[in-house]
């Protein structure tokens, strides 16, 4: 389930000197945006998402704008497509995505939800073709977002097998036009090593760690540059680590690769935060996270940490291995490596007609790149629009699918693409969801 203190996001607003002030604060969990207008002068946006949290639960779907007064209270809705500040972004035609090895294809409304796991990140199942295998749908209906997803999309797609890669799983495309809205990956259950702390860390994690960071970044030219607990998690049945999340990673030599997010110092943070969890010394810049501190500091290990090695034999194999990586060979550009991988850049939009009113009276336009359009405009066009928006989380208890850590599920399956729900009544009889005592 989101997290609440993750649930809102405050991408834009227009500031008054001295008020009004309006925010547009963006909903995760219902992937809708809603103004929040205040009569003072707000900078930030944190009294806006206040604000918000106390209602957007029970807001109709329709409402685009709240007007609050300086202590939080309700003044007004408005549904008038004017206060609308949603935009839509630009989706590519699978035509443009280059699939290599031939990747399956799914249709977003072929997706059910059981959970949402963050920000664009749902855990769902495919009932028509894997119905009890979990996956991991990481999509966008924020333009910031299309970059993130094309370029991760594209290089995980093309990533061999690997035992401590999560498997990539499906490319995802909407139902209307079949445009490339995101991608699946294998769920692996058990939650993350950061939210997992229960299990005894084993040593030979930290080899499978060591020896997958080799092979992005030796044989496949790949910078993983999130290296952290939160991205890594333990495949019970192999018992194995596996890593995944690659939104920020780059391929070597790149504009995008950097060195203050390089991987060998991505592995001694977690290694180190793991066993002592103090995680004080990354929750600074890149830029101000210094590995020789803790390359030079005593490892304490915290008291609730199980490890199945003393940490003298943990700290042994991390030095060996970082004075292996410094003094061998060193990839300048990922095409320097035995097996390197690339994919094509995101494609531009296509030239759209902006009709502009002159001074005189007439109408002149111009064609440009566009990357995203606002909602009420296609609207007025009578265009078909991609829907996102779906009903608060709480509002589908109890008739909802609940976590997967819990084994337990509702009477209901959740259409993302729709928002609504359908009849889940055959995938209890078949067994492929339980009802809930």
């Amino acid at each position: 389930m989101l997290n609440l203190n993750d649930r809102l996001f405050g991408f834009s607003g227009a500031i008054s000197p001295g008020g009004p002030s309006v925010w547009h604060i963006t909903d995760w969990d219902q992937r809708r945006l809603v103004s929040v207008m205040m009569d003072e002068e707000q900078e930030e946006e944190d009294e806006a998402r206040g604000h918000l949290l106390k209602y957007i639960n029970d807001l109709p779907p329709d409402v685009h704008q709240i007007h609050v007064s300086p202590t939080g209270e309700l003044i007004s809705v408005s549904n008038d497509p004017k206060d609308d500040p949603t935009y839509f972004p630009y989706y590519p035609p699978l035509s443009e995505v280059q699939n290599p090895n031939n990747a399956p294809v799914v249709s977003r409304a072929d997706l059910y939800e059981l959970d949402r796991l963050g920000p664009m990140v749902d855990l769902v199942i495919c009932p028509r073709s894997e119905p009890t295998r979990q996956l991991v749908f990481k999509y966008y209906f924020h333009i910031q977002r299309l970059r993130f997803i094309w370029h991760e999309m594209n290089l995980w797609m093309r990533l061999p097998k690997h035992p401590h890669i999560v498997p990539f799983d499906k490319i995802v495309v909407d139902e209307l036009e079949g445009r490339l809205v995101g991608f699946t990956t294998l769920y692996i259950p058990g939650g993350t090593l950061e939210e997992n702390t229960s299990r005894m860390f084993k040593l030979k994690w930290l080899h499978q760690l060591t020896s997958v960071v080799d092979e992005l970044n030796l044989n496949l030219g790949i910078a993983h540059q999130d290296v952290a607990a939160r991205n890594l998690v333990i495949d019970e049945t192999t018992d194995s680590l596996m890593i995944f999340d690659f939104n920020f990673s780059a391929r070597i030599g790149k504009p995008e690769c950097e060195e203050v997010r390089n991987d060998i110092k991505g592995v001694l943070f977690t290694m180190y935060e793991i066993i002592t969890r103090h995680d004080d010394l990354r929750r600074v810049r890149h830029e101000e996270q210094d590995a020789s501190v803790i390359e030079q500091a005593e490892w304490v290990k915290h008291p609730d940490v199980l490890l199945d090695h003393p940490v003298s034999e943990f700290r042994k194999v991390l030095t060996e291995w970082c004075q292996k990586r410094k003094n061998g060979e060193k990839a300048g550009v990922h095409t320097d490596t035995p097996n390197f991988v690339d994919w094509p850049p995101l494609p531009d939009a296509p030239l759209s007609g902006i009709e502009f009113r002159l001074t005189d009276g007439t109408t002149r336009t111009e064609f440009w790149k566009r990357d995203m359009w606002r909602r009420s405009e296609l609207r007025e066009k009578g265009k078909t629009i991609l829907n996102w928006q779906r009903r608060a989380q709480v509002k589908l208890e109890p008739r909802r699918l609940s976590g997967i850590e819990s084994k337990q599920y509702n009477d209901q399956l959740v259409d993302p693409a729709a928002g609504d729900f359908g009849d889940a009544e055959d995938y209890v009889r078949l067994g492929y969801v339980k009802r809930t005592p």
